[in-house]
């Protein structure tokens, strides 16, 4: 006897359903450290990879704005931006902290339409890239950046493949991997989607995706596929850097995105305004 085609369906939505609910938690990540007195912001241009002749001092806060997050590719200067956080832009740059900023000159990748290398005299550790093959349904991955224009960082579990309509006309949908949200950092609510451009990272600090967007009603991140890396890296003029990296977990993410935030791993992308 056949089974019916609904009962087929109904079966293969409930075990979704089922396995994304199992995933259901909320691991609150610390709240983010607090803004530095006086004394710091004067060292920020000291202990930056950056040379002093590349900071400037940023404009009043009302000539600039925040955009999203980058991260670091090569010690000699390339990092990750999404081209949506510089659409409009004709002066960016990667904030240091302490109202310094780097501005940055951008190299296009052959075969990635959104997104681009920001290049700049010098940088930060880059981040490993994971093997293509290594991500996995259920497996747990971490998002650092700058939310809403804060540090902040968000954790999540892989769903898989799914398809996102694309904003430009006449493109059609992106393939792009699912994350269903399982933690943020505390006091950070609504929307996550200045975690733009920043790294998706494994439990081994390897990144695994590229940030894209995320939906807050559903409770979804969403980020690149791992063919996106694998072009990135085809890119990029890093040296193959090795070395030892923190294990992310649940209950550390927060204190480990600090780090990468505060040794220029990771950083915030900003505009000024013409």
């Amino acid at each position: 006897m056949k089974v019916p085609d609904w009962i087929i369906y109904g079966a293969a939505l409930a075990l979704i359903i089922g396995i994304t609910g199992h995933w259901a938690e909320n691991s609150v990540a610390p709240e983010a450290p607090p803004p530095p007195g006086p004394g710091e912001m004067a060292l920020f241009a000291t202990f930056t990879p950056f040379s002093p002749s590349e900071i400037i001092t940023l404009p009043l806060m009302d000539k600039q704005e925040k955009r999203g997050t980058a991260f670091s590719v090569s010690k000699d200067g390339e990092w990750v931006v999404a081209r949506e956080s510089l659409k409009d832009c004709a002066h960016p740059f990667i904030n240091v902290g302490g109202n310094l900023g780097v501005p940055f000159t951008t190299r296009q990748i052959d075969g990635l339409e959104n997104y681009v290398l920001a290049v700049t005299g010098g940088g930060g550790r880059p981040l490993p890239m994971a093997a293509p093959n290594s991500l996995k349904p259920g497996m747990r991955g971490f998002m650092p950046g700058f939310p809403q224009g804060h540090i902040g960082e968000a954790t999540a579990r892989l769903i898989g493949e799914t398809r996102l309509k694309s904003r430009r006309r006449f493109e059609g949908p992106e393939t792009v991997m699912a994350w269903a949200v399982a933690g943020r950092t505390q006091n950070i609510p609504g929307s996550l989607n200045q975690l733009l451009g920043g790294p998706t990272l494994n439990a081994q600090s390897e990144v695994v995706g590229i940030t894209i967007k995320t939906k807050p009603r559903r409770g979804r991140i969403y980020s690149s596929t791992p063919q996106t890396l694998t072009t990135l890296t085809t890119a990029s003029s890093r040296p193959q850097e090795t070395g030892p990296e923190n294990l992310l977990t649940r209950r550390n993410y927060g204190t480990v995105s600090d780090t990468l935030r505060r040794e220029y791993r990771v950083v915030q992308v900003g505009c000024i305004k013409t």
